[in-house]
């Protein structure tokens, strides 16, 4: 995901510094968290793709996390990345490149 989103931000220049606050503030867990509410309501995922996102969760809650709910959503997000990815390649189709287009073309509109 961090790779997906370096590689639209890298255009136009920024400063080095710049260029990494900006990543930051995109891979973040909060941002994960409300780039996969968008996704859950605009992109069709499938029952196993939902499945993956329950079991995704990282439940532990520990730590002095600040929004645990986010950090957890954030953790759904990628485990979803993941399993789209390896699934699409074993069953050789476009899944994973729907799902990568639509984060994409939704980095930044929220």
């Amino acid at each position: 995901y961090e790779l997906l989103v370096r590689s639209k931000i890298v255009w136009p220049e920024l400063r080095t510094a710049d260029l990494q606050t900006k990543v930051v503030s995109l891979v973040r867990a909060e941002y994960q968290a409300k780039l996969l509410a968008r996704l859950k309501e605009d992109f069709p995922l499938t029952q196993n793709e939902l499945n993956v996102l329950r079991r995704g969760r990282n439940g532990s809650g520990r730590g002095n996390r600040r929004n645990a709910a986010a950090y957890n959503d954030a953790t759904s997000f990628e485990t979803l990345l993941g399993y789209v990815y390896i699934t699409s390649h074993q069953q050789n189709d476009d899944r994973c490149a729907m799902l990568l287009n639509w984060v994409y073309k939704n980095l930044e509109e929220m």
